[in-house]
């Protein structure tokens, strides 16, 4: 995580291991078994929030509360669960990276903005498909369901 941003963006496992953030947010939509296994391995010093299309605001309100309780400037890392290829790898969600952009906007909502680009970008994206993100959770849903590895 970059000491220059107070929320950032990163991807699956190898994120959580490195994660030193104060609060630590699995943006997964489906809330499958990549984000119970993400949370399991978070670090026992942060606080572990889940995230999905339903709580992002309740999600952002809980960093919130939580950076009022130590009185202090807190790191959050959103940790976008992604899915899994046959071996094992990640595999990014479109979906996962909504849920991760919906939180950045309710954040932002609350005055906690100093996040960093790819934070930027998944808000912007989460924002401007507002409109269409069951849709676009649903059809990615329905082609990982079905789609071959590539």
């Amino acid at each position: 995580m970059s000491a220059e941003y107070q929320v950032t963006l990163e991807w699956g496992l190898q994120a959580v291991r490195a994660s030193t953030a104060h609060v630590l947010v699995i943006a997964d939509a489906d809330r499958g078994p990549e984000a119970l296994a993400l949370e399991a391995r978070a670090p026992r010093s942060a606080l572990v929030l889940g995230a999905t299309l339903v709580n992002a605001a309740e999600v952002a309100r809980a960093a919130l509360d939580e950076q009022e309780r130590r009185g202090e400037r807190t790191t959050i890392e959103i940790v976008a669960a992604g899915d899994r290829w046959p071996d094992g790898s990640l595999r990014p969600s479109t979906a996962d990276l909504l849920v991760a952009g919906r939180v950045v906007d309710e954040l932002a909502e609350l005055g906690i903005d100093f996040h960093s680009p790819a934070c930027a970008a998944a808000c912007a994206a989460a924002t401007a498909l507002r409109g269409a993100t069951a849709a676009l959770v649903a059809a990615e849903s329905l082609a990982r369901g079905t789609a071959e590895p590539r």
